[in-house]
């Protein structure tokens, strides 16, 4: 316990460290929002899960036409993918983010744990971005609605309740995002490779 609260104390989280276990105005535990984030990711990525390699087959036509130069390279990419391969993505993607999350709950790392938070909203905007420029259903927009929703309030109830500050947000945010463009492309790299195994 004394570990923790000096954890917490590096952060300048004492004081909410101290309030750790205790509910806030609306009754939901700060652990209990922060375990939320694994289920609606999980939540999030079965809509992908499901959906993708349906609505590339329908899609991959209007996609070659729209965007010729942009689509060629990754459209070859997900037409090769199975929905084994995209699920061992999103497994590798949900155990960081289960990991995270515990340490975070276990540590008390608001901070860390709200600058993940955002990374995954900047993932949603992108979902947002797609459906408003094909101006058609992608996969993972329906529930990118309840997720971004979500992803407001968890960091509004951070802040407003003195878990953490923006200045101590921030910075982890931006590695966050960083973070997961990177894994985005590592992953879909190993993806790839697990797809060529499948098909031995």
């Amino acid at each position: 316990m004394c570990q923790v609260c000096e954890a917490g104390t590096a952060q300048g989280d004492r004081a909410a460290y101290l309030r750790w276990s205790s509910k806030g105005e609306n009754g939901l535990k700060i652990e209990n929002l922060m375990w939320l984030l694994p289920v609606v990711f999980m939540l999030h990525d079965f809509e992908e899960i499901i959906m993708m390699r349906p609505w590339f087959d329908r899609n991959a036509g209007f996609l070659r036409e729209r965007f010729p130069r942009l689509t060629d390279r990754l459209l070859g990419h997900y037409e090769k993918l199975s929905t084994s391969s995209f699920a061992l993505a999103v497994a590798e993607e949900f155990v960081i983010i289960t990991a995270v999350t515990f340490l975070a709950v276990e540590q008390g790392w608001f901070a860390v744990w709200g600058g993940m938070l955002l990374g995954f909203f900047a993932h949603l905007i992108v979902h947002f971005v797609q459906f408003l420029v094909l101006r058609r259903y992608v996969p993972m927009i329906i529930t990118s609605v309840p997720a971004a929703i979500y992803c407001i309030y968890a960091v509004n109830h951070l802040l407003t309740a003195g878990y953490t500050t923006w200045p101590a947000l921030w910075p982890w945010a931006l590695f966050f995002i960083a973070f997961i463009a990177v894994n985005v492309l590592l992953i879909h790299g190993l993806a790839a490779r697990f797809e060529q195994w499948l098909r031995r």
